[in-house]
This record gives structure tokens, C-alpha cells and sequence, in this order.
């Protein structure tokens, strides 16, 4: 078992600062939403139990069979984001997913050609310096954190349009406006 993953049975048992992105993502979201990484499923299915038609993909198995047992209502799907076409939507949310993909560019463009908006987090490089052998262990190690100026460029880059630029300041924050907390959550369009 994963050990860098949150394997809960509520949602409430979630790390706050992931509780915080969820909470944000359901303010935010518009119609069909797929969750993009779901891990073990207790985003997705809070997604799910405030009214939004959701399917979460990640690629670990196991992570998608504990969603389905311990949160049942969402569709489920194994599939790796950097090289599968994603089902078409209105919104994708996906947190804490791009500092662990090799080339983004894939994921993000497919994004693009899916749905009208993204709500996505990275950790922010200005405030959570990367090491990677901090990360050297994981199943799915992060390859890099992102500068505010480096999210923007790879998000424009690959066809999107920064609306909101927010920030959580810690792991136990709420999500503010501006970009000088720990990580870095955006809705594009």
C-alpha cells in the first residue's frame, strides 16, 4: 500500500489543506467534472455527494478499489494521465497532480480538448523549495514544484487561461487570493 497516499474512509479524515481544494473545487465547478488523480477517492466523492456528476481516474489500481469501497456513487477509472485521452467534460479538477508528471504538456493539452475549465494545484517552487531526494521513495515522486510565473506559462502554454490565481498558505489553510502560500491553486478556462 502507497504509503504517500491518504488512505481514509471520510472525508473528513483527509489532510485539511486537501479538504480545503475540495471544498473550493465544488464552489467552483460546472457541470460533468472529472477528477483527474483521484488517489484513494475522498475528494471525488465529496465532489459527488454535494450534486456533481463525477468520475475520478488515477493509476493506481488499488487506489481506484479503495475509492470504489469506501466512496461508491462516482465513476471510477484506472488510466495513466500522461498518455490517455480523457472522457469529455465540463470541468477538470486536479490536485496535487503535475509536479509528479514527467511531461504535463500531455495531460494539460488533453485537458484542453475535454472541458472549458480547469481547476488544478501545484506546490508553489517560491515557498516549497523542491529537493528530489525528498521524494525519492514514492511510488510517484514529484519531478519539480512550479514559480507562479512557471504555472502560468505551462498553462497558457497548452491552450489555457489563468482566471484566478489563489494560493493555500500552509497545510492546515484555507485558500486565499494571490500566490504567496505553499501551494498554488488555479482556475483556468
Amino acid at each position: 500500500m502507497d504509503q504517500t497516499r491518504q488512505w481514509v474512509t471520510k472525508f473528513e479524515e483527509a489532510r485539511l489543506d486537501h479538504q480545503e481544494r475540495y471544498k473550493f473545487a465544488a464552489r467552483e465547478a460546472e457541470g460533468r467534472t472529472v477528477d483527474a488523480a483521484c488517489g484513494c477517492g475522498y475528494g471525488t466523492g465529496y465532489l459527488y455527494s454535494v450534486g456533481l456528476q463525477v468520475t475520478g481516474i488515477d493509476i493506481d489500481s488499488g487506489a481506484i478499489m479503495w475509492a470504489i469501497d469506501k466512496f461508491a456513487g462516482p465513476e471510477y477509472i484506472v488510466d495513466n494521465l500522461e498518455v490517455c485521452d480523457l472522457p469529455e467534460c465540463d470541468t477538470i479538477v486536479s490536485f496535487e497532480t503535475i509536479e509528479h508528471l514527467k511531461s504535463p504538456q500531455h495531460f494539460l493539452r488533453k485537458a484542453r480538448g475535454a472541458a472549458s475549465k480547469l481547476i488544478c494545484s501545484v506546490p508553489n517552487e517560491e515557498r516549497y523549495k523542491f529537493f528530489p531526494e525528498k521524494f525519492a521513495g514514492d511510488d510517484y515522486p514529484h519531478q519539480r514544484h512550479y514559480t507562479p510565473e512557471e504555472f502560468d506559462l505551462l498553462l497558457e502554454g497548452c491552450g489555457w487561461r489563468v482566471e484566478e490565481r489563489n494560493c493555500q498558505v500552509s497545510k492546515v489553510s484555507g485558500i486565499s487570493h494571490g500566490t504567496e502560500g505553499m501551494f498554488l491553486v488555479y482556475v483556468c478556462r
